[in-house]
């Protein structure tokens, strides 16, 4: 998650540069791009509730106010909103709030509905139960300020130019990943005595820690990451990557309509049969297969057929879809 919505304050900041080169009205383009992406999560919501679509397109608004700001400044918000005001939410969640939920009633309601209900069940549990497990617990608000202060980083990251010049940054890159790692090795057996309640401590007051350790470890998997492709290694495994993120809206949401049909009683009703190491296993595979569904995929279009919708509705104009064959190759079929 934290990864992901990192890369998605660094494409704000591509898209905002390709906007200004073609003289289009950033502001009302991108507010069109969230107020879609919202409409998109809202459906998926409908049958997932983990979704988070909604989530990026009510926070991505917030990124137009930084713009104008100094790189320095990001930073610094970055810091702020990732830290400072979800560690000061998750004290008022612990001292203060005396809105609860029964998570296990919540859950036995989920699981009823998903293995046993209709699509209308689905759907209801779904939006009813939103209120009560992520505005009123302030869950919501806590997780938006972590994303948009993981947008800021990312966003941060391309106004650095951090990932277009490797060859000046490889050293800074080389010394996150380091200290990244190191701070990692520390985190884990944290987090786990957390999961496990064998540390004392009440959780307001570790959680800092705890993001801090998330943090460090999403920036050791991803100056890894850029470790590797600076060598040239691995370099069909990142066009696997790369096919992957041209359609990245497509798969996410492809993922919600294939576990609906395993796990749901709309489908196969499996819900509950498989061990976590099967569930391990099976991700791992469909992963895979969506990347290879997406390099066939973008070799006959031009757009993965979600994006392609939604690039449509944000520009509010016809794009061709199916990509032009080579002259060569119409020549040799026929």
């Amino acid at each position: 998650m934290t990864l992901f919505s990192i890369l998605f304050g660094y494409g704000f900041g591509v898209i905002m540069e390709r906007l200004e080169k073609k003289n289009i009205n950033s502001t009302r383009f991108f507010l069109r791009r969230m107020l879609w992406l919202f409409v998109f999560g809202c459906v998926n919501l409908a049958l997932w509730n983990g979704d988070i679509l909604h989530v990026y397109a009510m926070t991505g608004i917030f990124l137009l106010l930084f713009r104008k700001q100094s790189t320095t400044f990001i930073l610094r918000s970055s810091i702020f909103f990732i830290f400072i005001i979800p560690s000061a939410i998750r004290f008022y969640q612990f001292y203060f709030n005396s809105y609860s939920v029964n998570e296990s009633d919540v859950l036995q309601g989920y699981y009823q509905a998903y293995k046993f209900g209709s699509l209308t069940d689905v759907t209801l549990i779904n939006y009813k139960s939103y209120p009560s497990q992520w505005i009123y617990t302030w869950v919501e608000w806590r997780d938006m300020s972590e994303t948009l202060g993981r947008f800021l980083l990312g966003y941060y990251v391309l106004r650095r130019q951090l990932l277009v010049n490797l060859s000046n940054n490889i050293l800074l890159i080389r010394t996150a990943w380091k200290w990244s790692l190191i701070i990692s090795i520390f985190y884990i057996p944290l987090q786990a005595l957390v999961n496990n309640d064998l540390i004392s401590v009440p959780r307001p007051f570790v959680y800092p820690l705890l993001k801090f350790g998330t943090l460090s470890m999403t920036i050791f998997y991803a100056t890894s990451i850029i470790q590797f492709f600076y060598v040239g290694r691995a370099t069909v495994l990142f066009q696997r990557f790369r096919n992957l993120g041209c359609m990245t809206l497509t798969n996410y949401l492809v993922q919600t309509i294939l576990y609906v049909i395993i796990f749901y009683h709309l489908g196969f009703g499996l819900l509950g049969e498989f061990s976590f190491s099967i569930v391990w296993l099976a991700s791992i595979i469909v992963y895979f297969l969506q990347a290879e569904f997406s390099g066939w995929w973008l070799k006959r279009f031009n757009y993965g057929p979600v994006e392609w919708i939604w690039r449509q509705l944000t520009y509010r104009k016809r794009f061709k879809l199916i990509k032009e064959r080579p002259l060569q190759t119409i020549e040799a079929t026929n």
